[in-house]
């Protein structure tokens, strides 16, 4: 639950009943890429992993355009680049 420490809500208060579904959600996916991490199959891996983009994004432009930065920071190193901001 430490990650979810970091990240900043823009003083959004966040109530109770949130928490414990975020800390639940956290859980989940764990289990989830451990799992998926087990697959012998890179073939399964790979068509796995994009499922699973494509559920969380649905029709969502703005969550598609997040994650479609993340990847383009991804696939080009920016996420270890400290001073980079995307």
């Amino acid at each position: 639950m430490e990650e979810f420490d970091e990240i900043s809500y823009d003083d959004e208060e966040i109530d109770e009943e949130d928490e414990m579904k975020l800390a639940e959600i956290y859980k989940i996916s764990n289990k989830l890429f451990r799992l998926l991490e087990e697959l012998k199959s890179q073939e399964l891996r790979e068509a796995t992993a994009l499922m699973i983009i494509r559920e969380l994004v649905e029709d969502d432009r703005l969550l598609l355009g997040l994650a479609t930065k993340m990847l383009q920071d991804i696939s080009y190193g920016f996420e270890d680049d400290a001073s980079y901001v995307s």
